[in-house]
Order: C-alpha cells, then sequence, then structure tokens
C-alpha cells in the first residue's frame, strides 16, 4: 500500500490504536514513529480527561482516553502494581505523578502506553509536587517539588528523567508566596503559575535561574485559567455570566488584549445543553481548557465538552462525555497530537508494553 494512502488511514484512528499498531510490522512502526507524516496530518484531539465524581472529592480519581466511538472510556491504572496504595497529585499532557506514602516514593505513568518509573528518593519533605511534561518537544519530563517557602520565592528540588537525579534550586519571583495559587499549566519549558490578586508568575523549568512576572489585565475571579491558546500566553476567567477571555501580545510590556467575551446563557441556548433529568435547572458550565494550536476554548456543559472557536464565534460539540460526567469535577484535560516522544516517553523502564 502506498505510504500516503496508508498514513491517511492511519490519522484517522484513536490514539491509543496508533500506539497498538506500531506492533504490526516494521513499515507501519516507520510510518507511525515518523512525526514529519503523522504530526503534520494530525490535529490535537482530546486524548484524555483526569476527573473524580461531585459530590463526594474523597472518591479515588478517574482516567478515561478518547475511544474509537468519539466518546471516552475508561482507563485502567492496574497495570500500576501500587495503584491501590498510590495517590495521584499531579497530571501533566498524559503522564500521571503518583506518590505513595506507604513507599515514601513517588512514580510517574503513562496509561498510554502502560508503562511506570519509580523516582530516587528526594532529600527533602514535598509540599507540592508539579509535573512538567511536553509530547510534542521530547520524552523527557520533570517533576519540580517545592520543598519550602521563603518571603518571595521557594526552594526547589527538581527530578530530570535523563538524567535520574534530583538537584536543588532556588526560584525568586517577586511577589509574597501567600500569593501563590496551585492554579498552573506548563508549556514551552516554562510553568505559568497565577498569583493574587492579578499576576502569572512563570517559572523557566530548563535553568530555573529565570523567573518572569506578568501583570494580569483583570484581577483573578473565579475559574480563572492560564494557558496556550493560538501558540500565545492567554488568561481566562468567568465573570458573573461571561467568560472572558485574554491573549498575551507583549510579554516584554505585558499588554493583553481581548480576544472574546462569551456569554454563558447564550452558550447554552446554541449548544442545546439541557439536562434531560433536570431540564427546569440552569445547566453547569465549566471552563475545561485552551486548545494549544487554534483559538479555541472547551466548556463542560450539562456532558457534553463544547469547543467554542473564539475568532468565529462557532460552537462546535467536541466530545460526548457521559452520564457519569454530569456530576464530575475536571481536573485536566489534555489536546495533542500523537507523536513519537509520547510513545517512547518510558520506555526503558517497568510496566506492560504498549502493544499488548
Amino acid at each position: 500500500m502506498d505510504d500516503d494512502l496508508l498514513v491517511e488511514i492511519l490519522t484517522r484512528l484513536p490514539l491509543k490504536s496508533l500506539f497498538r499498531f506500531k506492533c504490526v510490522c516494521k513499515e507501519w512502526c516507520r510510518l507511525i514513529s515518523d512525526d514529519d507524516h503523522l504530526r503534520r496530518k494530525l490535529p490535537l484531539v482530546t486524548s484524555a480527561i483526569f476527573y473524580t465524581l461531585e459530590p463526594d472529592l474523597t472518591e479515588e480519581p478517574r482516567y478515561a482516553c478518547t475511544s474509537s466511538d468519539g466518546g471516552l472510556r475508561g482507563c485502567s491504572l492496574t497495570f500500576f502494581p501500587f495503584h491501590q496504595s498510590s495517590t495521584i497529585v499531579d497530571v501533566c499532557n498524559g503522564l500521571l505523578l503518583c506518590y505513595s506514602s506507604l513507599l515514601s516514593a513517588f512514580h510517574v505513568l503513562s496509561p498510554a502506553t502502560r508503562r511506570w518509573r519509580k523516582l530516587p528518593k528526594p532529600s527533602k519533605r514535598s509540599q507540592l509536587s508539579i509535573l512538567a511534561f511536553d509530547p510534542c518537544n521530547s520524552s523527557e519530563f520533570k517533576v519540580v517539588s517545592f520543598a519550602g517557602w521563603v518571603e518571595q520565592g521557594a526552594e526547589l528540588e527538581v527530578f530530570a528523567s535523563d538524567t535520574g537525579n534530583w538537584v536543588e534550586h532556588q526560584v525568586h519571583w517577586g511577589i509574597h508566596s501567600d500569593a501563590m495559587s496551585t492554579t498552573m499549566c506548563f508549556f514551552d519549558s516554562t510553568l505559568y503559575i497565577l498569583a493574587h490578586p492579578n499576576y502569572i508568575v512563570g517559572i523557566d523549568v530548563t535553568s530555573f535561574g529565570t523567573c518572569s512576572k506578568i501583570e494580569l489585565p483583570d484581577p483573578i475571579k473565579h475559574e480563572a485559567r492560564v494557558g496556550k491558546s493560538g501558540g500565545c500566553l492567554c488568561y481566562a476567567h468567568r465573570d458573573g455570566d461571561q467568560l472572558k477571555i485574554w491573549k498575551l501580545r507583549d510579554s516584554n510590556r505585558g499588554e493583553w488584549v481581548v480576544r472574546g467575551v462569551v456569554s454563558i446563557p447564550s452558550m447554552v441556548e446554541r449548544s442545546h445543553c439541557r439536562s434531560a433529568s433536570f431540564p427546569c435547572l440552569p445547566p453547569q458550565c465549566k471552563f475545561m481548557a485552551f486548545h494549544p494550536q487554534r483559538e479555541v476554548v472547551y466548556l463542560w456543559l450539562a456532558g457534553k465538552m463544547v469547543g467554542y472557536d473564539v475568532n468565529e464565534g462557532l460552537v462546535e460539540e467536541a466530545c460526548e462525555l457521559g452520564k457519569e460526567m454530569e456530576r464530575a469535577y475536571l481536573f485536566r484535560i489534555w489536546l495533542f497530537p500523537f507523536s513519537r516522544y509520547m510513545s517512547n516517553c518510558l520506555a526503558d523502564v517497568q510496566g506492560s508494553s504498549h502493544c499488548t
């Protein structure tokens, strides 16, 4: 079969199937592993959602991957032998960071490839641990452990998967540490953190010698989020019945431009998102994610994940989340293209092969 025709077929498969079909033959493995073939053709798709159910937030968190029917399917973590004694402390672009108090150990898992890696114990106790992984650029990952706070900064220990070691750092971000929130995201080698009342702090994870402070265009309000959209740093929050979205035009001058103001009631009506169980009640609406490449935001409306194109003002249904998800509390959503970096991550460590 012609390579171009085969690639056209492969790009229509769900992410999990692509991992498995690398094992069909050497030719398929070559094509699927070639980023030039697939990344140019594959659009960013919803690859996974990490969530727990309301109102019992103490229930074990769940992880779901996209399925061939366009919905979500629960992803079991039983391939990881310590899953029952571990707590998921962070998630980033398809990887999970777990901590087992019984073993006093961190583990990084890849549910898509069913692999896991035990990390050496850091020298200091972690107060907050963050996972940093970008499957578009590298198969390596970092774990950032906040070991202590100083007046306007923090003491860190950072684990790098390529060296296998923890290294101590100290960062100074120029804002009182009590103002730092736990709302953050990682992309382009930078960890961005929202800081009250109106700042974003950026920490460069390649050197940890550089911290940037960017003033927000509006004080942080309900459901505030920071992320990458259309290749730029963006900020959004909900103000009453409106979702306001800004894009950073000039980081040096801290210049923001409004990219969109979305009317939540209007979005609900256009999306026909009324709950069948409680049609008289206003449906829940939650901000879920930015699309990293397109100027699209994703909202959760009554069991549906709805994409809204900020430029065109168009609503598109991205994914049916199912009945159970109507009472879910979303932690993270990932959208990324298939990449050899994703399939090669944790390739030389413990766990089941993705070919099983």
